[in-house]
C-alpha cells in the first residue's frame, strides 16, 4: 500500500488526544446528587468493570475514528498490478461492434447485447479526465476516427445502430499518431462465424488493449438461409415450385415452425416445419405465379429475439421465351412439331447447310439431331458457345460419319465414342428413372417402380458423366450432362429414329424434352442477392447505354454503385453502403430498369460466441499488451481496470470507516 499525500499522516499523533482525556476521565470521581437517600435505589447501579469496559470502547472508537480520519486524507492505494502501464492515459479509443447479432437479449439484463455494450463503454470513459480525446468506432468504421471530448463521446455511443458489416474492421492495423499510453476497449459478442482470431496476432503491440465480451442469453436463431426455383423458367398462370431452406442454429429440435409465403404483400402458402438441430430443413412450396410483371416476395420465419434475418427477400420475374435451335439433316424432325405445341418455346431449325452463325449464341438451346455430317466451322462455333455458358444436346444419327462426332465430342472433351447401328441391331430396355432423381421431379403424378419403359439401340457409349439422367439395363447410359465451363452437354446413346428408339412414341419422350429445354433457361438476373459486395450483371438495351447514371433507390434513399457498361451487359456492386435488407429499383433517369432483393450475410445469423477463455487461449504469451475480460457488467468492468492500471483507491473505504467508528461512539454514550 502507498500513500497519495503521505505528509498527512503526521496528523496521526493527534491519537494522543482521546487518550490522554480517557486518563483524566479515570482520576476524576463523578458526584452524583440526590435530595434523600430513598432515591438512590432508583439511579442505575453500575459496576466499576461496566463503566471501564464502556469508557475503553468510547477510546477505541475515538482512536479509530482519528486514524481513518487521517488515511483518508492522506489517500492511500494499492499499486496497479501492471507496471509498466501508465496511470493516466492521453488517448482511449472504444471499438464498439454493432453488428447485426447484437440485437440478442443479454445474459443478466433485459437488454440487447449493443444497449449492455453502451452502458459499458460509458462507464470506462469515466475512468479517464474530460480532457482525455476519446475515439468511438463502430463497425462502420474502416479507419480509426476523430478524437472528440468526453460528452460528444457520450453523444456518438447514444446513437450508435446496427450495421449489416462484421466486427471492427480497422481493429488489424495500426493507428496513426497511437502512443505507447493509448487504450482501446473492444466491446463485442466475438462471434464464432466472423470474428477471426488470427486478427489478434496483428494487434499493435504500442497499444493496449482490453477484449470485453458481452455475453447472450442464448445463442439459439432460426433463419432462412436460402430459396430456390425446381426451373429457373417462370411459368405465367402456370404452377411453379419453391425450394426454402430453414437453418436451425440450436441444440434443441424446434416443432411445427410456421413458415409463410408472400408474394405482393399477400400471403400465399403457409406451412409448420420440425427442425432438428443445427442443420438444413428443406420443404417445397407451390404457388400460381399471376400476371406478366415482375413480383417482389418473401418468406417469413417466427423467431425471437433476434429478428433481422426472420425475412429472405426475392423477386419473381416471369420468364421470356425460350430460343431452341435444332440442326438436323431430317426436315421432318419430331422435335420440331413437340416445341410448336407450347407458346413460350421459338424454335428455329437449319440444316447443316443453310446454318446462320450469327444466331446461335441468342439461342437458349441448341440441338444437334441426326446429323450425318459435323461441319468443322459448326464444331468451333458450338464449343465456343458450351463454354461460354450455352446448353448443348446431341443426338446421333442412325448412321453416319464417325470422324465428324469424334472432332465434335473433342473439342467439348467428353469422353464418349460413336459406333455405327443399324436396323437389325437389338434394342435394349431402359431402366426406370429413381424417385429422388431431380430431373423427374414434378414429371410422375403417381410413381411406378413397375413402370413399362421404352428400349432403344445404342449408338453413343461412355462411362463417365457429370450425371446419368437415364439408363439402360445394367446400368449403361441413355442420356447423360456433362458439365462444361459456364455451360452443360446432353447426350443421347441413340438416335431419333423410331425403328431404333422407342422413347420417340413414349410418354416420356414429352416430359423429358421440355425438361431439357425448360434447364437450359437462365433468368436475366438471380432472384436474391446478399449485402456483402455482391457484382451483378444485367442485359440492357442499347438505347441505355449511351447516357445516365444508374441509381439503385429504396424509398427515398438513393444509392450510386460503381458501374460499368461491357458487351451489352450492365455490371455493377451493391455499395457497402446499403445496410438494409429488402427490395432496391434500379433506376437510370428516373426510369425503373430492374427490382432486385438483397438480404444480411448468413453468417452473422450464426450466433455462437467464443467465450472468455476461449479467447484467452488465442493469445501468445508474448501478448501483455492484450486483455480479455471475464463476463460481467459495467461495474465489474471498470473495477477489474482501475485495479490492473491505476491501483485501487482506499481513500472511500477509510472514510466510510471514519463514519462508522464516529456513529459507534455516539451510539455507545447514548445507550450504554
Amino acid at each position: 500500500m502507498a500513500f497519495l499525500y503521505p505528509t498527512f499522516l503526521i496528523a496521526l499523533a493527534a491519537i494522543a488526544i482521546p487518550i490522554v482525556l480517557h486518563l483524566i476521565q479515570l482520576r476524576k470521581a463523578k458526584r452524583v446528587e440526590f435530595s434523600n437517600v430513598k432515591f438512590i435505589q432508583v439511579s442505575k447501579d453500575l459496576t466499576a468493570s461496566q463503566r471501564n469496559l464502556k469508557d475503553i470502547l468510547i477510546l477505541i472508537c475515538r482512536i479509530c475514528f482519528i486514524i481513518f480520519l487521517v488515511l483518508a486524507f492522506s489517500q492511500p492505494f494499492l499499486p496497479a498490478s501492471e507496471s509498466g502501464a501508465p496511470t493516466d492515459s492521453s488517448q482511449v479509443t472504444i471499438a464498439l461492434d454493432n453488428s447485426l447479432s447484437m440485437q440478442n437479449i443479454h445474459e443478466q439484463e433485459d437488454l440487447s447485447l449493443l444497449t449492455v455494450a453502451v452502458d459499458q463503454a460509458k462507464q470506462v470513459l469515466d475512468l479517464f479526465p474530460a480532457t482525455t480525446p476519446i475515439s468511438i468506432n463502430s463497425n462502420l468504421n474502416r479507419n480509426r476516427a476523430a478524437s472528440v471530448a468526453t460528452g460528444e463521446a457520450r453523444n456518438t455511443l447514444d446513437m450508435l445502430d446496427y450495421s449489416t458489416r462484421s466486427l471492427i474492421p480497422f481493429l488489424t492495423g495500426s493507428a496513426s499518431g497511437s502512443t505507447s499510453s493509448e487504450h482501446v476497449f473492444v466491446f463485442s459478442d466475438f462471434q464464432k462465424s466472423s470474428f477471426e482470431p488470427s486478427s489478434l496476432n496483428q494487434l499493435d503491440s504500442n497499444r493496449y488493449y482490453h477484449l470485453v465480451p458481452v455475453k447472450a442469453s442464448s445463442t439459439s436463431n432460426v433463419f432462412v438461409d436460402s430459396v430456390y426455383l425446381t426451373d429457373e423458367f417462370i411459368r405465367p398462370g402456370g404452377e411453379n415450385q419453391l425450394h426454402v431452406k430453414i437453418y436451425n442454429a440450436s441444440d434443441k429440435v424446434i416443432e411445427n415452425c410456421p413458415v409463410k409465403l408472400v408474394i405482393d404483400e399477400q400471403q400465399i402458402a403457409a406451412l409448420n416445419m420440425d427442425l432438428p438441430p443445427n442443420q438444413l430443413t428443406e420443404a417445397a412450396i407451390s404457388f400460381n405465379f399471376r400476371g406478366n410483371s415482375a413480383k417482389k416476395a418473401y418468406i417469413l420465419v417466427e423467431d425471437y429475439p433476434v429478428e433481422f434475418d426472420n425475412a429472405y427477400y426475392f423477386v419473381l420475374a416471369p420468364s421470356g421465351n425460350l430460343n431452341i435451335l435444332e440442326i438436323a439433316d431430317n426436315s421432318s424432325s419430331p422435335l420440331q412439331r413437340l416445341f410448336l405445341n407450347e407458346p413460350f418455346f421459338r424454335p428455329t431449325h437449319y440444316n447443316t447447310g443453310n446454318i446462320d452463325y450469327s444466331k446461335m449464341g441468342e439461342s437458349d438451346l441448341i440441338i444437334l439431331q441426326g446429323l450425318n455430317e459435323i461441319p468443322s466451322a459448326l464444331v468451333s462455333t458450338v464449343a465456343e458457345y458450351v463454354k461460354g455458358g450455352g446448353s448443348l444436346v446431341i443426338i446421333p444419327s442412325p448412321s453416319s460419319q464417325r470422324a465428324g462426332y469424334t472432332a465434335l465430342l473433342q473439342s467439348l472433351a467428353i469422353p464418349a465414342s460413336y459406333t455405327a447401328s443399324s436396323v437389325n441391331s437389338s434394342k435394349t430396355s431402359l431402366l426406370v428413372p429413381e424417385r429422388d432423381n431431380p430431373f423427374f421431379r414434378s414429371i410422375f403424378s403417381e410413381y411406378d417402380s413397375k413402370m413399362q419403359m421404352p428400349a432403344a439401340v445404342r449408338s453413343m457409349l461412355w462411362s463417365r458423366a457429370s450425371e446419368d439422367v437415364l439408363k439402360f439395363r445394367g446400368g449403361a447410359p441413355f442420356l447423360s450432362r456433362f458439365d462444361r465451363g459456364q455451360g452443360q452437354v446432353f447426350l443421347m446413346a441413340a438416335s431419333l429414329d423410331p425403328a431404333q428408339n422407342e422413347l420417340v412414341s413414349h410418354a416420356l419422350f414429352v416430359p423429358v424434352m421440355y425438361r431439357l429445354a425448360i434447364g437450359s433457361y437462365k433468368q436475366e438476373q438471380q432472384i436474391a442477392y446478399r449485402l456483402n459486395g455482391s457484382t451483378i450483371s444485367i442485359p440492357v438495351a442499347d438505347r441505355a447505354r449511351r447516357e445516365g447514371v444508374y441509381k439503385l433507390v429504396k424509398d427515398s434513399v438513393e444509392f450510386i454503385p460503381e458501374q460499368q457498361l461491357r458487351g451489352g451487359k450492365l455490371i455493377f456492386t451493391a455499395p457497402a453502403e446499403m445496410g438494409e435488407a429488402g427490395f432496391y429499383e434500379l433506376r437510370r433517369n428516373d426510369a425503373s430498369v430492374a427490382s432486385f432483393a438483397f438480404n444480411y450475410d448468413k453468417p452473422e445469423s450464426l450466433l455462437a460466441q467464443y467465450s472468455p477463455s476461449e479467447l484467452k487461449n488465442f493469445i501468445r504469451a508474448d501478448m501483455t499488451n492484450v486483455h480479455v475480460y471475464e463476463y460481467g457488467d459495467s461495474f465489474s468492468v471498470k473495477g477489474e481496470f482501475e485495479k490492473r492500471f491505476f491501483g485501487v483507491k482506499l481513500w472511500k473505504y477509510c472514510l466510510i470507516l471514519c463514519l462508522i467508528f464516529l456513529m459507534a461512539e455516539i451510539a455507545l454514550i447514548r445507550f450504554l
